[in-house]
């Protein structure tokens, strides 16, 4: 431990500094840190001290030590510090923390930390590589997927396409910032394919590889630190005249702001952003390039970066790396028209097998009836317009088909919804089956047994009781997740036994209807059954809570910190864990929530429904089983529910008539074509290769980690 006093202290405020493994001269950022906390100390006459960490086991010790030795300031550098102290933190109330590139969450009273704009610094680099190339490729070597990374490589791509319209950016993540052999290997792959310029922004592993990038010959750009001063040992590494510049995040400024703030009394625990407006990042001197980059790109690039203080340039990235539109027409080109087009050829597709089938089916018969194929060929094709003519008209051919095919997607919207919670947080809750059952057992039981209160309190009653009793049945396996590791796929299948089996002993012993002849409870008192919309169809208030449903989840999810939380989580733990979130307790909220939306769906089947208005066994015949499909086919997004919800339901309507109207083809074709339609979905790559569509290069939308998460 180094400690120094450059004065008289005439401030009482002591500061401590605790590096990430390593040592305080590491050319990076113990050493800036270090720097910041050193010209504080000699502006405001502080004493300082700090203490190196040799293994990351000692973290915790050496910030404990400096607590002991009466240290008001302590700065952690950092993830790994970062999470040490915000568990030492809560025990520490009295101790001011900050800690670096890490920021706990929920926000502590007593620890600032403090994040870059990772892509603004990228943004400046990337146009940098714009203005400099000549064959209009550029690689990035990027590492794990964690949002200073994410940002670091979104930030470079749209700041290399801001200059330059014609340039394509190669990039791919590495898994790790400690192989800089994987770095070389990535760089010569890009070179191969026609990069000039190389981005490396994956610790160890991209100085690894714009180092042999540089070698050789192509451009290339650091990150973090003037890799000039480390990668190329001040100039003295082979390649470093290929060097262009470093995107770097000025952690001395950091520091020094950070430590001004406690000297004049205002320390206050938050999250701490440094970007181009306040010198938290920028791009290191051009060193031996200087000659080698045109005057006017040096002043295309001040404009830059003087547009991003003043906010007159934007990234396109927003704080952890997700796309963020500016306009409406950037909003709607940003959409992912290929996906929606897999989307739509996937139904189509699956409705053409399933004409194929029906064609075939009925040419066989004929032809094995001694029929010319003069005679069987028309006849296939009219049993074919038979069977999806029957399947239109009774899906939507009539306002009561269509309304009693509302009805039907009724539970598929709120059930679909459940699902789609659950892969947004990465869960495959295959339980919203016995979450449904669970819910309209709650909500049957107080529509049957509270009595004498008015609709506007008996119906909101039975509503919660449902919804609370889904959010205790689907946070289980969530809690079993986070506390033991159980997969939730194993825990959802099995509590679906015991929901449906449970329900059905209860239905068909202590709550049997004494009176009534089929084994269901006893009706629910009018005033807690769900307002007609429809009287003459059967339409009931419960779809217009479905679509408010479907509006609220969407707000929840990409509006509301929680949303975000639970996305972050089901894109990646490791990130959310960066950024201070719990894993942990977003997969039991997630689940809760998911149950809660499944046992809303079972509460309208039994209190919507006036052929129902009673609990009976095997009420919900699969809705909870399908609206995994629905949810897969919405893409897991909320304003997808409603089509797919409307197209399982117009598929389940209409399959009666069909049956009817095309005689000798069974009502499970309609079956055969939504087990299409997921297999299709699921197996993209199909549709994309019948129909010649580019293959996607990356998946935006998160179903669910599957058996490894």
């Amino acid at each position: 431990m180094q400690s120094r006093n450059t004065a008289p202290v005439s401030v009482p405020v002591r500061i401590g500094l605790v590096t990430d493994v390593g040592k305080i001269d590491d050319g990076t950022f113990n050493q800036y840190a270090y720097e910041g906390m050193t010209r504080a100390a000699e502006e405001f006459r502080l004493e300082t001290t700090y203490i190196e960490t040799a293994r990351p086991d000692d973290g915790a010790d050496n910030i404990l030590t400096l607590i002991e030795q009466g240290y008001q300031v302590i700065i952690t550098v950092g993830q790994m510090l970062g999470e040490v102290t915000e568990r030492i933190a809560t025990d520490h109330p009295d101790v001011n923390f900050v800690t670096i590139d890490f920021a706990p969450y929920p926000v502590l009273p007593n620890v600032m930390g403090l994040l870059f704009a990772e892509d603004q610094a990228g943004f400046l680099a990337g146009a940098l590589a714009g203005y400099m190339t000549q064959s209009n490729v550029l690689g990035v070597i990027a590492g794990d997927r964690i949002p200073p990374v994410i940002k670091f490589r979104k930030g470079f791509t749209n700041g290399a396409k801001h200059v330059n319209s014609k340039v394509r950016v190669l990039s791919e993540h590495v898994k790790s910032f400690t192989d800089p052999e994987k770095g070389r290997v990535m760089a010569q792959s890009f070179i191969e394919q026609g990069a000039d310029v190389i981005f490396g922004a994956g610790g160890e592993t991209g100085s690894g590889g714009i180092r042999g990038a540089a070698e050789q010959g192509a451009w290339v750009i650091g990150v973090d630190q003037d890799e000039w001063v480390t990668t190329f040992e001040d100039g003295q590494a082979p390649g470093s005249d290929r060097l262009l510049s470093s995107a770097i995040k000025r952690v001395d400024n950091a520091v020094y702001a950070a430590i001004r703030r406690a000297v004049e009394g205002q320390f206050v625990g938050e999250t701490a952003t440094f970007e181009a407006g306040n010198e938290g990042i920028g791009l290191a001197t051009y060193h031996a390039a200087e000659s080698a980059i045109p005057e006017e790109v040096k002043g295309r690039i001040d404009e830059i970066a003087a547009g991003l203080r003043s906010g007159t340039v934007t990234t396109g990235v927003g704080p952890s790396g997700e796309d963020v539109a500016e306009t409406l027409w950037d909003r709607i080109k940003s959409w992912r028209w290929s996906e929606l087009a897999v989307l739509a050829l996937a139904v189509f597709t699956a409705v053409l097998i399933g004409a194929a089938i029906i064609w075939v089916t009925r040419a066989s018969e004929l032809r094995g009836a001694g029929e010319t194929w003069g005679q069987v060929i028309p006849q296939a094709n009219r049993l074919v317009l038979a069977a999806y003519g029957g399947l239109f008209e009774g899906a939507i051919g009539s306002p009561k088909a269509l309304v009693t095919t509302l009805t039907y997607c009724t539970p598929y919207i709120l059930a679909g919804l459940a699902v789609a919670l659950g892969f947004q947080c990465g869960l495959f809750n295959i339980g919203a089956e016995g979450q449904l059952y669970i819910g309209a057992l709650a909500a049957t039981f107080v529509g049957f047994t509270v009595t004498g209160l008015p609709t506007y309190i008996h119906l909101p009653l039975a509503i919660a009781a449902g919804m609370l009793a889904g959010a205790v049945w689907g946070a289980i396996p969530g809690l079993l997740k986070a506390t033991t590791g159980a997969h939730e796929v194993i825990n959802t299948i099995m509590m679906n036994y015991i929901a449906v089996k449970t329900v059905d002993y209860l239905v068909k012993n202590p709550l049997k209807d004494p009176t009534a002849s089929l084994d269901r409870t006893p009706f629910v008192a009018e005033s807690a059954r769900y307002p007609l919309l429809s009287t003459q169809y059967g339409l009931h208030m419960g779809f217009l809570l479905a679509l408010v449903t479907i509006v609220f989840v969407w707000w929840f999810l990409f509006k509301t910190t929680w949303g975000f939380e639970i996305r972050t989580v089901g894109a990646n733990p490791s990130a959310a864990q960066y950024a201070g979130m719990s894993v942990s307790r977003n997969f039991v909220l997630a689940m809760g929530l998911s149950g809660a939306l499944a046992g809303l769906a079972g509460i309208g089947i039994v209190l919507g429904r006036p052929s129902e208005y009673a609990l009976k066994a095997a009420f919900s015949s699969g809705f909870g089983f399908d609206s995994i499909a629905v949810a897969l086919l919405a893409k897991s997004h909320p304003f997808g529910i409603f089509p797919a919800a409307f197209l399982w339901g117009a598929l389940r309507n209409g399959a009666g008539l069909m049956q009817v109207r095309a005689q000798g083809i069974s009502i499970d074709l309609v079956s055969i074509i939504q087990a299409l339609v997921i297999m299709f979905i699921a197996a993209d790559q199909i549709i994309r290769w019948l129909y010649r569509m580019r293959a996607r290069r990356e998946a935006m939308v998160v179903f669910t980690r599957g058996w490894g998460g």
